[in-house]
């Protein structure tokens, strides 16, 4: 029988906090009693603490990519559930290029290795990156991170170009999380016939996504991931989506969404 399948959106704001989204982006995917967490942004931690989620309820972490909206929360709920009791063994799933990277700010920041249970650190670089009985996650590479790379360049900064969308297949339900993307096509491609998709909206505009998903066959578009100048008007995003031709339901996600698939 298949499990129950729902979503959290433990933080919604792009870039940094506001007043309205005070926690940047994290969404989980439940399956069951079981958690899968794709990104670490400000504030999950707490966020973590407020639900009264337990230390093992974590099955899986995926990183889309190491921008700090959507890291920066990762250390401190390490921490949080290792101080909680974990004791199951945690995969963590990193962009290839950026694992060693990751993997030394865990030793400056003593959380790798981890005493009480083992931290597993698994390279993404696209395709099936786990499976288990009754949930698959695919990993599709993003542009995201191109554009930037010349400038990255000149200022000395890190140059690897690495961010990804997941596909996620829980029992009978398929969900599309967009991480960053370049451009709204990513997501019309890759979320082709998924019963939900999870789409960011901080680098194109309504108008562009909805146009893009024209004939994508997906049933319920939730946006997240909004900059402080759309709040005022997030009212009328899904009207601004839908007026340039998607046809499903659009929600616009606040911290501490719950939505059953």
């Amino acid at each position: 029988m298949p499990e129950r399948v729902h979503l959290t959106f433990f933080g919604t704001a792009a870039g940094y906090p506001t007043e309205r989204r005070p926690h940047t982006t994290s969404i989980g995917v439940w399956r069951g009693e079981a958690l899968y967490l794709f990104d670490t942004g400000a504030s999950v931690a707490s966020q973590f603490a407020r639900r009264g989620i337990a230390p093992d309820a974590l099955r899986a972490i995926f990183l889309t990519h190491l921008h700090a909206d959507h890291v920066g929360g990762l250390a401190p709920l390490l921490q949080s559930i290792q101080l909680n009791g974990r004791t199951a063994l945690l995969p963590l799933h990193v962009p290839d290029c950026s694992l060693d990277g990751l993997r030394d700010y865990l030793r400056l920041v003593y959380l790798f290795p981890i005493d009480d249970f083992e931290l597993q650190l698994g390279p993404v670089a696209g395709g099936v990156c786990y499976e288990e009985e009754g949930m698959s996650v695919e990993a599709i590479v993003s542009r995201h991170l191109v554009a930037g790379e010349e400038r990255r360049r000149e200022i000395g900064a890190r140059v690897e170009t690495q961010a990804f969308s997941y596909r996620v297949q829980a029992d009978e339900k398929t969900i599309y999380l967009s991480g960053d993307i370049a451009e709204p096509e990513e997501a019309a491609e890759h979320a082709m016939g998924a019963d939900v998709a999870v789409v960011e909206l901080a680098h194109f505009e309504p108008e562009g996504l909805g146009a893009a998903l024209v004939g994508s066959d997906v049933k319920r578009l939730f946006v997240t991931h909004l900059l402080a100048s759309f709040e005022p008007l997030e009212a009328e995003i899904p009207d601004r989506i839908m007026a340039a031709g998607y046809e499903g339901e659009v929600i616009v996600a606040q911290d501490g969404t719950e939505i059953e698939l």
